[in-house]
């Protein structure tokens, strides 16, 4: 649930020609919506993104209309919910103050990524505790907007890591996924855990809340990170985990609260800008939107990295495909198209469609493990292009009678030396 502000506005009319007014609409999920004077919320708008980042909008049918019902502003609703808003403060404020009294000598900090949960948390945190200490970890991944923001912030550290995440990715060959998000260990979580001293007790009030995700439905107001944390002496603090997006809005808007500019650009979250796995199109639609370089940054290094590693064979799909839809998802199907096929041949600059083909779903002949383009490719090289019979690494060298990595050194030699069936 996302306030609709003016610069979103301005994005929805450009985009599609839906014309919205700041103060009254709400983004969810695809859907906008708005409230009425009983605080009944009513969906009234479907945006839908397409494969190519073009925006479409309809009023489907069971949807209100805004010409019958009477929208109150965002101020109204507020004040129509007040009192729920003042009893989730108070009840956070009692609860902060608890833990510092039963934590008594422990140091409180407040982890933040400048998200609307972390800011209000800092906000709550600091009627208690006045300026206490907050740490923003970088993931290098953020935008101008962010940094300019954190540096607005009073006594907060700023904690970096030693290699940037564009660095890492291009030395050691990662592309973050939903199945490998080695990003968020790295460099979410991981710099404050490498950074701040395991054995000073720290209270550490987080902004995480159980609506959030079904993993976190079940967090208590107590809470340590066993994962990431190790054997460390800090004790996480959630004071604001039974608050719902709604209620987190509604109070930044009635306290004036500062938040990250990317939440009035349409972003439902402000961390890890255009590279994390878990965004999709209608993340990346804002990302050509509003930061068309970073955008094409970012898909140059797709591309450099999907040619690099020949990932025709590996997800089955075009390069166009992996930048459109596949690059954060695994496999697009299960068997390759005749398109897929054909571009591979012409990137690896194969002629015959046969050989192309056997690097596709092939196996090892004698163990029946999957194998992959450099395995296939020294298959046809030592047995010849017309062989169907495929050898893993390890079959392969003991037909061959070599170790794994003399048939690498082969495979760089045959590399070298141009041959196309590597």
């Amino acid at each position: 649930m996302l306030p609709i502000f003016k610069e979103y506005c301005t994005f929805f009319e450009d985009k599609c020609g839906l014309k919205l007014k700041e103060g009254y609409f709400w983004y969810d999920r695809s859907i906008i919506k708005g409230f009425d004077k009983d605080g009944n919320i009513h969906k009234l708008y479907r945006i839908k993104v397409n494969d190519d980042l073009s925006v479409e909008y309809s009023v489907p049918n069971g949807y209100s209309s805004t010409s019958k019902i009477n929208l109150i502003s965002w101020k109204e609703l507020i004040e129509l919910k007040k009192n729920e808003i003042l009893k989730k403060e108070n009840e956070s404020l009692n609860l902060i103050e608890e833990k510092l009294n039963k934590f008594n000598g422990y140091i409180p900090i407040v982890p933040i990524s400048t998200g609307k949960d972390s800011m209000v948390t800092l906000h709550l945190v600091r009627q208690v505790v006045p300026n206490c200490k907050a740490i923003f970890n970088n993931t290098t991944l953020d935008c101008a907007e962010t940094y300019r923001m954190v540096k607005t912030i009073d006594n907060c550290e700023i904690m970096s890591p030693d290699k940037g995440f564009y660095q890492y990715v291009v030395s050691d060959n990662m592309i973050p996924s939903r199945f490998a998000r080695f990003c968020c260990r790295i460099f979410k979580t991981g710099v404050m855990v490498e950074q701040v001293d395991h054995e000073i007790p720290y209270l550490l009030f987080m902004g995480m809340r159980n609506e959030e995700s079904s993993t976190r439905a079940n967090y208590e107001d107590e809470w340590i990170n066993i994962t990431e944390w190790g054997d460390t002496k800090w004790q996480g603090i959630l004071p604001i985990r039974k608050w719902s997006e709604l209620d987190i809005w509604l109070f930044i808007l009635m306290n004036k609260i500062k938040i990250n500019p990317k939440y009035k650009q349409g972003y439902s979250r402000v961390g890890c800008h255009c590279a994390c796995p878990y965004y999709t199109k209608s993340t990346w639609v804002l990302d050509e939107y509003w930061y068309p370089k970073m955008r094409q940054r970012w898909l140059r290094i797709l591309k450099d990295d999907f040619i690099k590693q020949g990932k025709w064979n590996v997800l089955n799909c075009t390069l166009q495909e992996y930048l459109q839809t596949a690059w954060n998802g695994g496999m697009v199907r299960k068997e390759p198209t005749d398109e897929v096929i054909e571009e591979f041949m012409k990137y690896k600059d194969i002629s015959d469609k046969a050989i192309a083909s056997k690097y596709f779903n092939n196996t090892c002949h004698i163990c029946g493990k999957k194998v992959k383009k450099d395995e296939v490719g020294l298959s046809m090289k030592f047995f010849g292009r017309q062989n169907n019979n495929m050898f893993c690494w390890k079959c392969l060298g003991k037909e061959l009678n070599m170790t794994r990595n003399q048939l690498k050194d082969e495979v760089n030699k045959f590399k070298e030396q141009g041959c196309t069936l590597f």
